[in-house]
């Protein structure tokens, strides 16, 4: 008889602990969802800034130095004392979907901080020879290193931060 009564203890503690087993699965489907983002306003667990697939009609474009090529000095070297690149920069921007942010966005480029973008393109030729502007791979390391920096500028002072710039079109004419 005694032998019955541990069987059934050890039956209804294995009862209870698959009970309580099936209930933490179940609670675990319905809460998890893995298609979350990490942390809020897009930012990814490593800290960069998560990207929107953009379509080409959800961008809008903004042209540097008014649209014109812009002359900038180059770091000398022994061959090349006085270099210079002549530089066009054309941006394109995310205006959200159906252009819902366009005004904010060109109010952000336009207005605020026109004079930083501009700046940046100038910082960043300075510390370039002649001889790393005429390079191929430089041009295309350009385009991502201004991406990246006026991404930085306009995001300054925004909380969460996100990808603005998409797009750098970079023609330069190293002399």
């Amino acid at each position: 008889m005694e032998s019955k009564s541990i069987y059934t203890i050890l039956l209804a503690i294995i009862a209870v602990l698959t009970l309580a087993l099936a209930v933490l699965i179940i609670f675990l489907f319905v809460t998890y969802n893995p298609n979350v983002k990490a942390a809020a306003g897009g930012i990814q667990a490593d800290g960069t800034i998560a990207e929107r697939i953009v379509p080409d009609d959800e961008m809008i474009e903004f042209k540097l130095f008014g649209g014109e090529e812009k002359m900038f000095a180059l770091k000398s070297e022994p061959e090349h004392p006085d270099a210079i690149v002549l530089v066009s920069v054309t941006l394109k921007c995310d205006a959200g979907p159906k252009k819902k942010k366009e005004t904010e966005i060109t109010a952000l480029v336009n207005d605020l901080y026109l004079s930083e973008l501009e700046e940046a393109v100038g910082d960043y030729f300075a510390a370039m020879t002649l001889s790393e502007a005429r390079e191929l791979e430089t041009r295309y390391k350009a385009r991502d290193d201004l991406i990246n920096t006026f991404n930085e500028i306009l995001n300054a002072n925004k909380h969460p931060k996100e990808k603005i710039v998409y797009k750098v079109t970079l023609q330069m004419f190293a002399q």
